[in-house]
């Protein structure tokens, strides 16, 4: 059968995402009634809340969460912002951060940097333009655009891993200077007198802190200093210029995982053996490290506290009627003895 001609054609069956005006009219109740049960804000009956949210599910109803931000000037949603997620440090304080969190009736977006202060702060505005409630961030930078702008309406921020050097805000951190003096005072107590201590980003403040726990166990026992604070790409001629010595270092404190890991490597591909030939400690716990053979000694950061405490300071400014002063909060370290440092295993 023809269409006759200039007769619009009418498409059917195209169906419109279902509104809380028709959930209402479902329910057999006001469009305010209907608004109070599904926001949760509000008196309703057990008998009325349950008509809705059949009628909701029925209709399969989504809530309009951008625009209910922007009517109650609040998105119950947290941006967490780090450089990336690969080690178990990073993945425990997420983790524990997140679990808080929704305890506590909020969701989160995870963004990576890669260490990249521009990528930071695009990946911070793009949040803010969204709505976002805070900021749970491993900062790229001791002082990035996005932050450092005191005249910027920004939301709350608390910062972990590593601070600003503003104090006016939180930073959740350890005690990375006395983690690493105990592990060089460890390996002094197993006899050894040539340490050498290698890491990467030598920017960062946890790495600063970490380079100065070295140099006070040395230079507090008298013994030569062998720090290199290099490229990632450097550490393997950097292992085998320090083999070629006369004296040689015998033992090796990587400070941090991704230098703990490149170290392994260096002297893997030696076939050097942890720990007859050299003894092996790493700040933080490298995947599978407790698995290797010799398994690795590590300087371990309490990342469950460290997230949750994070998430917790940020509930609390965001709780907050008045400005509350920033703080740092500082946790202990532990040294985890396994086989690659000399000690034997109960």
């Amino acid at each position: 059968m023809n269409q006759e001609r200039g007769n619009p054609i009418v498409q059917k069956n195209v169906r419109t995402a279902p509104t809380l005006v028709h959930v209402a009219r479902l329910a057999g109740v006001g469009l305010g009634t209907a608004s109070r049960a599904l926001s949760g804000v509000g008196y309703v009956s057990k008998e009325t809340l349950a008509r809705i949210n059949a009628a909701a599910e029925r209709l399969g109803y989504q809530r309009n969460e951008l625009a209910r931000s922007l009517r109650v000037h609040h998105s119950y949603v947290v941006g967490i912002i780090v450089p990336d997620i690969g080690g178990p440090f990073m993945v425990d304080c997420v983790r524990a951060a997140q679990s808080v969190l929704r305890q506590h009736h909020y969701m989160s977006v995870l963004a990576f940097t890669d260490g990249d202060v521009d990528t930071e702060k695009q990946e911070a505005e793009y949040l803010m333009r969204r709505q976002i409630d805070g900021f749970l961030m491993v900062p790229a930078g001791n002082n990035t655009p996005f932050h450092a702008d005191a005249q910027r309406d920004t939301p709350p921020i608390v910062f972990f891993d590593q601070p600003i050097a503003d104090k006016d805000f939180d930073a959740i951190l350890v005690k990375n200077k006395q983690g690493a003096r105990a592990a060089v005072q460890h390996l002094i107590e197993h006899g050894h007198k040539r340490i050498a201590g290698v890491g990467v980003n030598r920017h960062l403040y946890s790495m600063r802190k970490r380079a100065e726990g070295y140099r006070d166990a040395i230079q507090n026992a008298g013994l030569q200093e062998f720090l290199a604070l290099i490229e990632p790409a450097a550490i393997d001629k950097q292992i085998g210029d320090w083999l070629s010595l006369h004296e040689p270092p015998t033992a090796i404190l990587g400070l941090n995982e991704l230098s703990s890991i490149k170290v392994i490597e260096s002297l893997a591909s030696r076939r050097i053996r942890m720990p007859d030939q050299i003894a092996f400690i790493g700040f933080d716990e490298i995947q599978l490290g407790r698995f290797l053979d010799p398994p690795l000694t590590a300087v371990v950061q309490p990342a469950t506290m460290i997230g949750e405490q994070a998430a917790l300071r940020l509930l609390e400014r965001l709780q907050a009627e008045n400005p509350i002063p920033g703080k740092r909060i500082l946790f202990d370290t532990e040294l985890v003895r396994r086989r690659s440092c000399g000690c034997v295993e109960s």
